[in-house]
């Protein structure tokens, strides 16, 4: 056991360093505090807390992924984002599901920028180490919400896996 959790913290590291410095810098459209509303950004941190806690187990590798990945797709300072959670969890508590926050990103973001997201949505999926299969579940749900085909769901799934490997 303690083999394996070294082994997947190893490769989780390994995958977060190759994220910062060659994944990131080629997102196709980072989004931008200016032009995306408030709504959309917390349609979003709501849509990454429903993955992360789609396992029932909302771990602190998985909230600490939810704020880099805010702060980096739409180029908000650590002050904010930790507002936007607070935000975000209590409208996750109080939201019946996915679709009212897949439905906003389908207004605000281009194909592009959801490609990027689902992206994301696999890295907070992955943050402890392992794809729970409640949380591959959710992801098709988003990819689904969200109008992303099959494919780029599997590419999606593959890059990050790749990283982990």
């Amino acid at each position: 056991l303690i083999e394996h959790t070294l082994v997947v913290n190893y490769a989780l590291n390994k995958y977060l360093f190759y994220r910062e410095y060659y994944f990131r810098p080629y997102l196709n459209s980072p989004m931008n505090k200016t032009t995306d509303s408030t709504q959309t950004q917390l349609a979003a941190a709501c849509i990454l807390l429903s993955v992360a806690d789609a396992d029932e187990i909302l771990e602190e590798k998985e909230l600490i992924t939810i704020a880099e990945i805010l702060k980096e797709f739409f180029s908000i300072d650590e002050s904010y984002v930790k507002s936007l959670m607070q935000n975000a969890h209590e409208e996750w508590k109080n939201s019946t599901g996915l679709f009212q926050f897949g439905t906003q990103l389908n207004q605000k973001f281009s194909h592009d920028d959801k490609l990027d997201f689902i992206s994301c949505v696999f890295e907070v999926a992955y943050a402890d180490g392992e794809l729970h299969y409640l949380e591959h579940h959710t992801v098709k749900k988003i990819a689904n919400i969200l109008h992303l085909d099959k494919n780029e769901l599997i590419s999606a799934k593959a890059e990050i896996e790749s990283y982990l490997d």
